[in-house]
């Protein structure tokens, strides 16, 4: 089977559109055509019907479970061309969410850099949720991942290394700033500066909104810790985050809360379970290990 043939009956279950598939991958009408007809014969089944009159086709129950199986098929063979590119290229590509390269990552770095490892390193940054899904589709080869509770996916190794709380984050002239700890019920009344949707604090919070019932003003969202602090010096809102977050700053103060069973950030290093690791990363991996105090 000419695994192209999936790409293009892929594109016609999207574009519904022979016409339209060609343009895409740039090649003839007749090519998807017969390309189509290829995989019928392979699976000895009509995939597809084409409506002349209205320039329109029609997928059938078989092409419909053909196109789940397609998908998956592709989705593995991008994974394996992203892994042995990185293999290749003798490459470590560690995910990182800001907070935790913030945090973690200088002690990390310095180890790497003593067995002239740091050159070969190369970071992708984003939220834990996005990074995990880079690992999963072969853009991360390790990732160091937050989230509020043990990562446990059937494709991905975790192995948990710290446990922090989340807090509660104001300007030195919010009128609450005398106080050091607080109940999050409290704060249903106060403006959010959060992160966008692809970090775990937003997990984290949103649980804790829906326990105390209310629906919080979320007045701006951004992907950088220091424009989220920069904006509560200014006292245009308040913010949750977790602790390990840079505290040294003279116009921002840090409130504990005082709920029960709070969520709690895990962080943890997170790699595929089909990725085969180059003596480098296998070296990658031992130094976070260690550097993280994991063994």
């Amino acid at each position: 089977m000419n695994t192209k043939d999936l790409d293009y009956f892929q594109q016609l279950i999207l574009q519904k559109n022979f016409s339209k598939v060609a343009a895409f991958f740039g090649v003839t009408q007749p090519t998807i055509t017969t390309a189509i007809k290829r995989l019928e014969t392979e699976f000895e089944t009509k995939l597809v019907i084409r409506d002349r009159v209205h320039n329109d086709i029609q997928i059938t129950p078989s092409g419909e479970q053909l196109a789940i199986h397609a998908q998956v098929v592709l989705s593995e063979l991008t994974l394996a061309h992203q892994e042995l590119a990185h293999l290749a290229a003798r490459q470590t590509t560690l995910g990182l969410p800001p907070i935790i390269e913030n945090y973690y990552f200088p002690r990390i770095a310095a180890r790497l850099q003593a067995e002239n490892l740091l050159e070969g390193l190369q970071t992708v940054e984003g939220g834990s949720v996005w990074l995990r899904h880079a690992l999963l589709n072969g853009q991360a080869d390790i990732g160091l991942l937050g989230s509020i509770e043990p990562l446990a996916y059937q494709n991905l190794i975790a192995e948990e290394f710290d446990r922090k709380p989340f807090n509660i984050f104001i300007a030195k002239s919010h009128p609450l700033a005398n106080r050091q700890k607080i109940y999050f019920s409290e704060l249903r009344h106060e403006k959010f500066i959060l992160f966008t949707n692809s970090f775990v604090h937003n997990t984290a919070f949103n649980k804790l909104t829906r326990r105390n019932h209310f629906r919080p003003e979320v007045v701006f969202r951004a992907n950088d810790t220091h424009i989220i602090m920069n904006l509560v010096a200014k006292n245009v809102g308040i913010t949750f985050l977790t602790d390990i977050v840079d505290q040294h700053r003279n116009d921002v103060v840090r409130l504990e809360l005082l709920d029960d069973e709070q969520p709690e950030f895990i962080s943890s290093i997170v790699y595929r379970t089909s990725h085969v690791l180059t003596p480098v990363q296998e070296r990658v991996l031992q130094i976070l290990r260690e550097s993280l105090r994991l063994e």
